[in-house]
């Protein structure tokens, strides 16, 4: 059985939204596929490597046949992984990957579990694997779709987007990089909070035309936040030169930036599209 899943792009409120603002956030057409097959013992294979469950290399699908175990005990699982996303990227790709393996799972094994219980076991994998999560990446790679966090609220947003992938980074060391600021400079920090949830909260009602606007104004409170960097700053004001507005996409200090395409993009990015369907099964 083959399931596929979408990656993610966080388009504003990046930070924000751990502190109770909102998040703009979408599926995009990159998929990740997991095929699984009944079989006598576990074997994942992917381009990480052939393992049997092993939480170093594959944590998330070996937690999420973990979590999947819990349900029905089974005698083993042969899972193949190909993937669009790249890793590390801040696209979302350990999401797309659980949520992929937990739906081929389901159908493979005939268990019965609704999208709702998809989007729970996947993010139940997420704090087994981060210790913490915010459910988004889960949610999104589920249900697809262009949606508010944390109401989820479901907007209408269909965008072509070029993104440029930089170079990994932590995660976890931009947002306790960002916690810090925000104890030393509470009121300061709660202020750009707040700016940068009026931009998401305009994004998802206005005109395209606007996109560029706040994509400028989002990134200058991301540099305020200390969440760009130098080698950043500089690569934006180049594209910026070039005629490109962009911004940096999910946790910063890396990751990718990203930009409304237009007919052309910047050398090295790729295309993506928004509002991308969710988790679905696959013709074999």
């Amino acid at each position: 059985m083959i399931a596929s899943a979408p990656g993610k792009i966080i388009l504003f409120g990046e930070h924000a939204v751990v502190y109770s603002r909102h998040a703009l956030v979408s599926a995009i057409n990159l998929r990740c596929r997991v095929e699984v097959k009944k079989s006598d013992g576990f074997r994942i294979i992917s381009p990480l490597g052939v393992t049997t469950l092993d939480f170093k290399v594959h944590p998330y699908v070996s937690y999420s046949i973990k979590r999947f175990c819990e349900l029905k005990e089974i005698k083993g699982a042969e899972i193949r992984i190909e993937s669009d996303i790249p890793i590390a990227s801040g696209l979302g790709s350990s999401s797309a990957v659980t949520v992929a393996t937990i739906k081929a799972m389901n159908e493979e094994f005939n268990i019965g579990l609704s999208e709702e219980d998809v989007f729970e076991m996947a993010r139940k994998v997420e704090i087994d694997v981060q210790g913490r999560g915010s459910g988004i990446d889960p949610f999104i790679s589920t249900f697809g779709g262009s949606w508010i966090f944390p109401k989820r609220k479901k907007v209408d947003l269909c965008l072509d987007l070029f993104v440029l992938k930089l170079w990994e980074r932590s995660t976890k060391e931009m947002v306790e990089k960002v916690a810090l600021l925000r104890q030393k400079y509470g009121e300061i920090v709660e202020r750009i909070f707040d700016a940068i949830d009026c931009i998401t909260l305009r994004a998802s009602e206005c005109r395209i035309e606007e996109f560029d606007e706040l994509i400028k104004m989002n990134q200058s409170l991301l540099r305020a936040l200390g969440v760009s960097s130098q080698q950043i700053d500089e690569l934006v004001a180049r594209l910026e030169k070039e005629g490109f507005i962009v911004k940096i996409t999910g946790a910063g200090g890396g990751g990718c930036l990203y930009g409304v395409f237009t007919g052309k993009k910047p050398q090295g990015s790729f295309l993506v599209r928004t509002n991308a369907e969710g988790v679905k099964i696959e013709d074999s």
